[in-house]
């Protein structure tokens, strides 16, 4: 019978931060424009850094904006470098050379996927979770979603998240608010491909607004993954 323990769990956060390096020149955005959701998932640096210290686990983050390039893509998807975001240009990525576009992928792209594979193969990580945040405002209707769990054909550990969620009447979705089932994107590249249980979680940013959400968002979620590892092992 597989055992899951808490300090066998890597919890990766691919959009972690809105840093956009001098040379970049802001990519032509004003500082607004960069600390809102289009350049980072807002909260879940600090969620990360509180759950993975209550779970005693290792901790990968993201340390550029997606705007630069996106870590939760594969490199052949369209919308890697983005160029265009909610109808905003993206002027600094506007006409990249092949140059700039190789540098991005070896300085971004590539070391965050290369230490997370070291970290896998180097600390026998058993369990990868991957944390996220979404907008509480779609379209200019309030989302009455909490939480959303995503997934691809492996769905094992993520049911048994999304049940947990529930079972404590929270407002749940099931690969909503987005869809997790894209070819390439970290969960199908370090989870799916090397057959570890995974899961990405996504917590609405209203609920991180603050350290005393994110805290408690914290505790719940690490009272969550507990449970459903236990579970899984079962």
């Amino acid at each position: 019978m597989a055992t899951y323990l808490e300090n066998q769990i890597l919890i990766i956060v691919d959009h972690a931060s809105n840093h956009v390096s001098k040379e970049d020149n802001k990519l032509g955005l004003p500082n607004s424009f960069l600390n809102q959701h289009i350049a980072f998932d807002l909260g879940v640096k600090e969620l990360s850094l509180d759950l993975s210290t209550r779970l005693k686990c290792r901790l990968i983050q993201g340390k550029y904006s997606r705007l630069l390039i996106d870590l939760n893509r594969d490199l052949d998807d369209p919308t890697v470098i983005p160029e265009i975001v909610d109808r905003k240009i993206i002027p600094g990525n506007i006409g990249l050379s092949k140059s700039e576009l190789r540098l991005r992928v070896k300085k971004i792209y590539n070391k965050y996927h290369n230490e997370i594979d070291r970290t896998i193969k180097n600390e026998k990580v058993k369990v990868i979770l991957s944390l996220h945040s979404f907008n509480p405002i779609f379209k200019n209707k309030k989302r009455l979603l909490e939480f959303g769990v995503l997934s691809n054909e492996d769905k094992n550990l993520s049911s048994i998240i999304i049940d947990q969620l529930r079972s404590q009447n929270i407002n749940v979705g099931d690969n909503k608010p987005y869809k997790g089932n894209l070819i390439g994107d970290s969960m199908y590249r370090h989870g799916l491909r090397n057959k570890l249980p995974h899961a990405l979680i996504e917590v609405r940013n209203d609920l991180l607004s603050n350290p005393i959400k994110i805290k408690s968002v914290s505790k719940l979620l690490h009272k969550i993954i507990v449970k459903s590892l236990k579970k899984l092992a079962s």
